[in-house]
C-alpha cells in the first residue's frame, strides 16, 4: 500500500512536505496526513531520513514530521478496532484483490498505482482475518496459554517484559502497523491481559524507529541525526508513560468506562486509545523542545562520527534496501549526483590557478586526490542506481535514471581531463617547459568560456529540485553556443600549430603543451554540454 501511494504521488508528494514544513504545527500535521494515508510510519521516517540525507529538508522540520507520523500511525489500530472483529473482512479483501489485479493491466500509471495499492489494502484486511482466526480463544483452549501464568502476574516486571517483547516484534516484521494489529488481536483473544497489551504498544514505539536507523547507516550526518531523533523522541516517551504507567492507564479507562475483563469487545479500543493518547501527548510534549532535541541528537552524532569523516553536510546513498520505492531513490540520486557536478567546479578553479598562476605543487597533488575521490563517486552511484533498476523503474522515471548516467560519465571524464591538465603541468615544470605569452593568453580565453559555462549549469541547477530546467531550449542554446566558441578556439590553436612546426625560431615544445592542454579545456567543454543535453 505504501510503495503504490508513493508511486502514484511522485514528485507532489516532495512538494507537500515541502510547503507543509514551515512551522513546527504543520510539520507535525503533514506526518500525521502522510502516514494516515500510506499507513506505514516506518515509510514516512524513511523518506524523511532520505529528504533529510539529500538536503530538501532540515533537520527541526524533519523531527516535526517524525512526531505526526507517530500518531499517524495510530489510525491502523482504530481501522482494526472498528472493522477486524464485527464481521469477516475476507468478504471484500478477495474483491479488493481481484480489482487491484485488474486496474494493475492498466497503461495508465496513476490507475496501475491504484492497482497496486488495492492489492495491498486487500492483503492487509486478509492477513489481518488470518491473524484473528489462527489464534485459539483461552476460553476454550486454556492450556494452550498456561505457560504464559507465570509471566503475566509479575506486575510491573510484566509490563517492562512484554514492552522487550513489543521491541523485538516490531524490529523482526519492521512494522509498528502489524505488530499493533497481532497486539489488539492477542488481547481480544484473551491470549495476552491488557496491561500487557499496554507494554507492547510501547515497546513497539521503540521498535519502529528501527527501519530508519537501518536507512540511515550509509547516510551522512544529517540523516543519522534524523534518524536518531525518532529513537530519542520515542525513548523519552515510553520513559514517561512507564514513570506513569497507572494514572496513564487510568485515564483510558476513564475515557473508555466498559472494563475488558468482563466486556472484551472494548480491549480493542482500549488499547487504540492508548496508542494514541500516548503519542498524542508525546508529541505535545516534546513540540516545544525541538531546537533542543535537535542539538541533543547533533551533539552525539557528532562526538560519535570518525575524525576522519568527510564533509558533515556531504550527501552519501541511503542503503536501496531500506529505500523501497522509485520515488525516494531517484531524490538521493538527483541531489547527489548535482553535488558531483558543483564538486567539479572545484577541481576546475584548482586547474585554472595551476595554468594562470606559479607551479604549486600542493594544487596537482589535490586534483589527482580529488580525481580518485570522483572514480570513487562514480562507482558508488552507478551501483546504487543497478540496484534501484532492479528494484523496479517506476513511473517516467526511465529518462531521469539515463539523464543521472550520462551526467555522471560526463563528471568522469571531466575529472579524468582536469587530472591529465595537472599531470602535465607538473611534467612540464620539472623540464622548464612553459606556455609562451600568446598561448596563456588563449588558454585564459578558453578558461573563461569554461567559467560561464559552469555559470550556466550550476546556476540553474540551484533553481531547480531536478534535471528538467536544463531542458529550457534557451539554456541549451546558450550552452550550444559556448560549445561553438570553444571549436573556433581549437580550430585557430590547431592551425597556427601546424605553421610553427616549419619556423625554427619557435618554442614548438611549448606550442605542444598548449596544444594538449587546449585539448582537455575541449573535452571539459563537451562534457558540460553534454551534462545540459543528457536528457535528450
Amino acid at each position: 500500500m505504501s510503495e503504490s501511494l508513493q508511486r502514484v504521488a511522485g514528485d507532489r508528494l516532495r512538494n507537500f512536505l515541502s510547503s507543509m514544513t514551515r512551522n513546527r504545527v504543520s510539520a507535525v500535521l503533514s506526518g500525521v496526513l502522510i502516514t494516515s494515508t500510506i499507513q506505514s510510519s516506518s515509510a514516512t521516517t524513511v523518506l524523511v531520513v532520505g529528504f533529510v540525507n539529500a538536503g530538501l529538508m532540515q533537520l527541526t522540520e524533519a523531527i516535526g514530521v517524525i512526531m505526526g507520523a507517530n500518531i499517524g500511525t495510530t489510525i491502523t489500530a482504530w481501522i482494526v478496532s472498528f472493522l477486524g472483529f464485527k464481521f469477516n473482512i475476507a468478504t471484500f479483501a478477495m474483491p479488493a484483490i481481484a480489482l487491484g489485479m485488474i486496474f494493475q493491466f492498466s497503461k495508465k500509471e496513476s490507475r496501475s498505482g491504484f492497482g497496486s495499492f488495492l492489492i495491498g489494502f486487500g492483503f492487509l484486511f486478509l492477513g489481518l482475518d488470518y491473524l484473528k482466526s489462527s489464534v485459539p480463544d483461552s476460553a476454550k483452549d486454556p492450556e494452550s496459554f498456561q505457560f504464559l501464568s507465570q509471566y503475566t502476574n509479575m506486575g510491573f516486571y510484566t509490563i517492562l517484559l512484554f514492552v522487550l517483547i513489543g521491541t523485538l516484534l516490531t524490529i523482526v516484521i519492521q512494522s509498528s502497523s502489524a505488530s499493533t494489529t497481532i497486539t489488539i488481536t492477542l488481547a481480544f483473544s484473551g491470549f495476552i491481559p491488557i496491561e500487557a497489551a499496554y507494554g507492547m504498544i510501547l515497546g513497539e514505539n521503540i521498535g519502529t524507529t528501527i527501519t530508519a536507523n537501518l536507512a540511515a547507516i550509509a547516510g551522512n550526518r544529517n540523516a543519522k541525526k534524523a534518524a536518531l531523533a525518532h529513537t530519542v523522541f520515542n525513548i523519552f516517551g515510553v520513559v514517561w508513560a512507564l514513570l506513569f504507567f497507572q494514572a496513564f492507564s487510568h485515564l483510558v479507562d476513564t475515557l473508555i468506562p466498559e472494563d475488558p475483563l468482563v466486556n472484551k469487545e472494548s480491549t480493542r479500543f482500549h488499547i487504540s486509545l492508548f496508542h494514541t493518547l500516548f503519542n498524542v501527548i508525546n508529541t505535545l510534549l516534546l513540540i516545544w523542545f525541538v531546537n533542543t532535541l535537535t542539538k541533543f541528537v547533533s551533539r552525539i552524532v557528532d562526538l560519535l562520527a570518525s575524525k576522519t569523516a568527510k564533509d558533515k553536510s556531504s550527501i552519501r546513498l541511503l542503503q536501496s534496501g531500506a529505500v523501497k520505492t522509485t520515488e525516494l531513490a531517484m531524490v538521493e540520486l538527483i541531489e547527489y549526483t548535482k553535488k558531483i557536478i558543483r564538486d567539479t567546479y572545484d577541481f576546475f578553479r584548482l586547474t585554472e590557478q595551476l595554468l594562470t598562476e606559479s607551479y604549486d605543487g600542493t594544487r596537482v597533488s589535490q586534483v589527482l586526490k580529488k580525481e580518485e575521490e570522483l572514480d570513487q563517486v562514480r562507482s558508488q552511484v552507478l551501483q546504487y542506481l543497478n540496484e534501484v533498476q532492479e528494484m523496479g523503474i517506476t513511473g517516467n522515471y526511465g529518462k531521469d535514471v539515463l539523464g543521472i548516467m550520462e551526467r555522471v560519465k560526463a563528471v568522469e571524464e571531466m575529472g579524468d581531463n582536469f587530472a591529465s591538465i595537472a599531470r602535465k603541468v607538473r611534467k612540464s615544470h620539472r623540464q622548464k617547459i612553459f606556455l609562451e605569452k600568446s598561448g596563456l593568453h588563449t588558454v585564459k580565453e578558453q578558461i573563461e568560456i569554461i567559467k560561464h559555462h559552469y555559470e550556466l549549469l550550476l546556476g540553474n541547477l540551484e533553481r531547480s529540485e531536478s534535471f528538467d530546467i536544463l531542458g529550457n531550449p534557451q539554456i541549451r542554446n546558450q550552452s550550444r553556443e559556448y560549445r561553438f566558441q570553444m571549436i573556433q578556439f581549437i580550430k585557430k590553436s590547431e592551425s597556427k600549430l601546424r605553421k610553427k612546426k616549419f619556423q625554427k625560431k619557435s618554442n614548438y615544445l611549448a606550442s605542444l603543451l598548449y596544444r594538449d592542454i587546449s585539448r582537455n579545456l575541449d573535452n571539459i567543454s563537451r562534457q558540460l554540454n553534454a551534462s545540459i543535453y543528457a536528457d535528450v
